[in-house]
């Protein structure tokens, strides 16, 4: 695992010195929120170090990736995810095997949590660390309203990449440092950070 974090990070060196580093992101997001687990943060925050004058752009590229991608994914659950008499199709069966923490129980458990939550499920589920395309592809298969759906994620997406690009302008120096190793505890700790604080100010 820390060899994948190295290879990684020199992958994102190497596409941070060009100007191609944005849309590089772009499709990251897009892909990570629809269809393929990609570590997009990792690579928003390693790009954000190296082009600390670009963190602006680069958080409107995250954001409108993971827009386009998680409305991808909404079109897979809404189209491809349930066959005419209700089961799940192949395609569905291979996403739930072969993407990690995707699978049967979590479907369940956010339908269960749509139906009480609806707006709130999709706002919380940017801030926490599980993949974005869980929500996507679910929120399509639920048929959740498709405008709450894109307001939901362009408003918890743009929050969150731009607070974290926030954070590693002021604390940049810092941060560069657990690039080497620390760099998922960092994500989680911040994300965990700013999903409880919205939860705080929803019930207070």
């Amino acid at each position: 695992m820390k060899n994948w974090f190295k290879n990684f990070h020199s992958w994102a060196l190497q596409w941070g010195s060009t100007k191609w580093g944005a849309w590089v992101l772009f499709f990251c997001a897009f892909a990570d929120a629809s269809f393929l687990p990609l570590p997009t943060l990792m690579f928003f925050l390693a790009l954000v170090l190296l082009n600390i004058k670009k963190v602006y752009k680069l958080a409107l590229f995250g954001t409108l990736g993971t827009l386009f991608g998680a409305v991808l994914g909404y079109s897979i659950g809404h189209f491809a995810w349930l066959n005419a008499n209700g089961e799940f199709t192949s395609f569905a069966q291979f996403i739930l095997n072969h993407i990690p923490g995707f699978t049967e129980g979590i479907y369940n458990t956010i339908q269960i949590q749509y139906a009480k939550w609806n707006f709130w499920i999709l706002f919380i589920a940017s801030f926490i660390p599980v993949p974005y395309k869980i929500f996507s592809i679910t929120s399509g298969v639920f048929d959740i309203n498709i405008l709450m759906f894109c307001i939901a994620t362009l408003i918890s997406q743009g929050i969150k990449f731009y607070i974290l690009g926030l954070l590693i302008v002021k604390i940049g120096p810092e941060v560069k440092k657990l690039l080497d190793f620390k760099f998922k505890p960092f994500i989680i700790i911040a994300t965990a950070c700013i999903a409880i604080a919205i939860i705080v100010l929803k019930v207070f």
